[in-house]
């Protein structure tokens, strides 16, 4: 084996390590949201659903903002800098301290601003026939109120996850999550008797949520003796690098979340139900998303520091085509799995109490154009962190804006076509723009993809995929053969799923799909070594 070929081998097994511990963390908190969402779509009404779909929008965007990225791609590089030239480790504390203390002065004045100014916020997100409904409004407004004191204590977990990130540790922060899904279902199940106003306990959820996921990563940082300070002289040349790409920071890993308010304001004018439908899709996309690509992108953000940093353009270059394709490995069957089971999952899952098959086939529909979007949406997660390793983030950032104005402007034709599914359709369109721009810019930062081996190994996982289409149409044979018994729906599902994968990764094997046999090659090993 080639010295090239051992050192990406070891890359690949590198971000791999740190992804799967993230992946680990984060299926835990994962699974207990689902849990939590199919507890409130049965429980509660849609107008109650409705309102607090809409009203989470602005505490969840910072969650999906800093959480997911923002902090992280523009702290971590720096961070990576200043640590590898400041060997007594002063300058790296100094500036740990001085974002930490930045941090906490804006986020006060955030949470009393947004408090004061809850209304006037809803009125630009939701469209005008939203407030004609006054039972809606309201709770909404009071949803709201209650929830922003979690963009407090989300900003400050988010940045305490890039800390500990940049330290190595990726399994803990991404599993901190849980404590706020855990907290929200517990409330879920509270008598509404014990609030002043019905749907009250779904909101007083998300703050607890955010006080416990951030108490838990104070007692990390704390036990490996990081924990930040205030500095009352925290301003300094490293926070000023740091703040600098924080907002183009925002724009370019946060696409689909501004996409995502965006759809709440054209959603908001559609029938009742339709902010719901959106937010159950998609938490369903997000399962694989967050599993893969945006594991795979925080994994590989210090490793791409690291490499621009040290002028090793082609490890870089390398990691980057080779991550990639793992994306799209993972990606490939989890988009065609979510198109063509679309129905049964969402019935499975969440077809209980309140919510009823109208609601059922609406937020199907929902789902299957928004798994059209994952492989770019996914692919675009992992391209990102290359522009951001070398203090480039004004370039995704810029894409971004021109992807949510092409979206803005196309929504109202296909809403007018399609509807709800036009709105979904319009995004999609615009998140695949901005992918193929951050493909051509890629030769801005001097990365050229090995396009040919890229396109190869992607067809080759096509073919894979197409067999794993034809493998889930069990589905319905066994239904036919069995009827539609909600015990038998979940078994035959349950078996559907577990054989596509199956079948897709025998495919990929036998058609020698690298980032399969690397993958089974690395099993392998581990179980001959137990």
């Amino acid at each position: 084996m080639s010295r090239e070929a051992s050192g990406l081998k070891e890359d690949r097994k590198k971000v791999l390590k740190r992804a799967f511990s993230m992946a680990s963390g984060t299926l835990t908190s994962r699974v207990l949201g689902l849990f939590r969402d199919v507890a409130m779509a049965a429980l509660f009404d849609r107008i109650i659903t409705d309102a607090w779909a809409a009203a989470f929008r602005i505490p969840n965007l910072f969650r999906r903002l800093l959480g997911e990225g923002s902090l992280s791609v523009s702290f971590i590089p720096v961070f990576v800098e200043v640590s590898a030239q400041d060997t007594t480790g002063v300058r790296a504390r100094n500036l740990v301290n001085s974002v930490y203390t930045f941090l906490l002065l804006l986020l006060s004045v955030l949470t009393v601003l947004g408090f004061v100014t809850t209304e006037q916020i809803l009125h630009v997100l939701l469209a005008e026939n939203y407030h004609l409904d006054t039972v809606k409004w309201e709770l909404t407004v009071r949803m709201a109120r209650i929830m922003l004191g979690f963009v407090f204590f989300v900003s400050q977990y988010a940045y305490f996850m890039g800390l500990l990130n940049a330290l190595g540790s990726f399994g803990l922060p991404a599993a901190a999550p849980a404590l706020l899904n855990i907290a929200m279902l517990v409330f879920t199940f509270m008598p509404s008797e014990w609030f002043p106003v019905a749907g009250d306990q779904l909101a007083w959820g998300v703050l607890v949520g955010g006080v416990l996921q951030a108490a838990i990563l104070w007692f990390a940082l704390k036990s490996r003796n990081y924990l930040p300070q205030w500095k009352s002289d925290f301003w300094s040349a490293d926070l000023k690098r740091v703040l600098l790409p924080i907002l183009p920071g925002l724009l370019g890993t946060g696409l689909s979340q501004f996409m995502t308010l965006l759809n709440l304001y054209f959603a908001s004018a559609l029938a009742a139900g339709a902010i719901s439908y959106i937010y159950w899709a998609d938490r369903l996309l997000e399962l694989p998303l967050a599993l893969v690509s945006v594991s795979l992108g925080t994994a590989l953000l210090p490793m791409l520091s690291e490499f621009a940093q040290g002028h090793q353009h082609e490890r870089f270059r390398e990691t980057l085509a080779d991550q990639l394709l793992v994306n799209f490995f993972f990606g490939i069957p989890s988009a065609l799995g979510l198109f063509f089971l679309a129905r049964p999952i969402v019935e499975v899952l969440f077809m209980r109490g309140q919510f009823n098959a109208v609601d059922a086939e609406a937020t199907a529909e929902v789902l299957r154009v928004y798994s059209l979007s994952l492989i770019v949406v996914s692919g675009g997660r992992v391209l990102a962190p290359a522009f951001y390793a070398f203090k480039q983030g004004w370039v995704p950032a810029v894409f971004a804006v021109l992807a949510l104005v092409s979206h803005f402007v196309m929504a109202p034709f296909w809403i007018a076509q399609w509807g709800l599914a036009g709105l979904v359709f319009s995004s999609m369109l615009a998140m695949t723009f901005q992918f193929v721009l951050l493909v051509i810019a890629l030769r801005y930062i001097r990365v050229t993809l090995p396009l040919k081996k890229t396109a190869r190994e992607f067809s080759k996982m096509l073919l894979a995929g197409a067999a794993l289409v034809v493998a889930v149409q069990i589905d319905s044979i066994l239904l036919r053969q069995f009827g539609d018994v909600k015990f038998v729906r979940f078994g035959a599902l349950a078996f559907t799923i577990l054989f596509g994968a199956a079948v897709y990764i025998f495919i990929s094997a036998a058609l020698r799909v690298e980032v399969c046999e690397s993958l089974l090659t690395h099993l392998r090993t581990k179980f001959r070594q137990r």
